[in-house]
């Protein structure tokens, strides 16, 4: 019994210098680059390292009050995770009815009303079919698929939302010369909307904030071209809200060529380049659920820069988030597809076995 119990002991100090050692990793991630989601996955698995860490210890200290509290905490943590699971169909269902009644009825706001009914439709269907067509091998077989790719799904959403965390506490230093403010769609083709001008007031309290704290100005990049149905650039009118807003003509550039997020950045780091500003000395803003994905094309035209993001309606956010998610699967779209091959593959050893 006794060198059981020195097994457990060193078991347990084995699991804490792992947990230690994906903390470290995880920081260096974090450090280098945390717009990735490696970094979201290095998170969790530090987090379960920790769990695991932590109930190896408890069962083995053997106190009555330790062990009440150890549970106590899993009660807090598990529960809420336990009804989310059981309850998300209803819930997204319930969202997308939210977003139904208060935005326009586009395929992009409709996905978590999409979701929420496949999240029903999927049990069901099986259910039906297991039912009329029982014991059948092909069925089982399509049903695992399904599954085996569900759960693959909901693996890179935990580290997608694991790496949406991230940015939301990590925030920039106030030394900053620029800030890019990314553009959207303007209402009636010249106003500036309340989401794209919500962008803008972020990067203009930022640039207070830091002129309070720092004494150090900085320039506003407003980056947007002309859509096919707006009457002028979206940067034109985002530089007259800024103005507006308090922000001097004089700290104010302009890109009005940019169509998308990428050239956003690459149009951008060029009127960085043009106006003599430090090029790694800069943030960019938009919507936070838009930052990680945004960051990505930063980097990849050499912008190794940080984003602050404008609050999203809570409504609203679920939604928002689903679209970047799957805008991140469908750049990655080949890693994806083979993964999915491979599923199937498996599936199917496991089917003739």
């Amino acid at each position: 019994m006794g060198s059981m119990t020195n097994f457990y002991y060193i078991y347990a100090i084995l699991c804490l210098f792992v947990s230690i050692l994906l903390t470290a990793v995880t920081w260096l991630l974090i450090k280098r680059n945390r717009y990735r989601l490696l970094c979201g996955m290095a998170l969790i698995a530090t987090m379960m390292s920790y769990f695991l860490t932590l109930s190896i210890f408890v069962l083995q200290i053997n106190n009555q009050l330790v062990i009440y509290l150890y549970l106590i905490l899993m009660a807090l943590i598990l529960i809420p995770v336990v009804l989310l699971t059981i309850f998300s169909a209803f819930l997204f269902i319930w969202n997308g009815l939210i977003v139904w009644r208060r935005e326009s009825h586009s395929l992009g706001n409709l996905l978590t009303l999409v979701i929420g009914i496949l999240l029903i439709m999927m049990p069901v269907l099986f259910n039906l079919l297991n039912h009329y067509l029982p014991n059948n091998k092909i069925v089982t077989f399509i049903e695992n698929v399904s599954y085996s790719c569900q759960n693959y799904l909901v693996f890179w959403v935990l580290a997608f939302l694991a790496s949406y965390f991230l940015t939301k506490i990590v925030k920039p230093k106030y030394n900053k010369e620029y800030a890019i403010v990314l553009g959207s769609g303007l209402i009636n083709g010249d106003t500036v909307s309340p989401l794209l001008g919500s962008r803008i007031l972020v990067a203009a309290k930022f640039k207070a904030k830091q002129l309070a704290k720092s004494k150090k100005k900085m320039i506003l990049i407003m980056s947007g071209g002309q859509g096919s149905d707006e009457k002028l650039p979206e940067s034109v009118a985002m530089k007259a809200y800024a103005i507006k807003n308090g922000v001097p003509e004089s700290d104010i550039l302009v890109d009005d060529q940019s169509k998308n997020t990428y050239q956003n950045m690459l149009f951008s780091k060029q009127v960085i380049i043009d106006n003599g500003l430090d090029l790694q000395k800069g943030i960019f803003t938009t919507n936070d659920y838009h930052v990680f994905r945004a960051a990505g094309f930063a980097r990849l035209v050499g912008l190794n820069i940080d984003g602050i993001g404008s609050k999203t309606s809570k409504y609203f956010l679920p939604n928002a988030l689903i679209r970047e998610y799957i805008a991140i699967l469908v750049k990655h779209k080949k890693f994806h597809f083979c993964a999915v091959i491979l599923i199937i593959i498996i599936n199917s050893l496991i089917f003739i076995s």
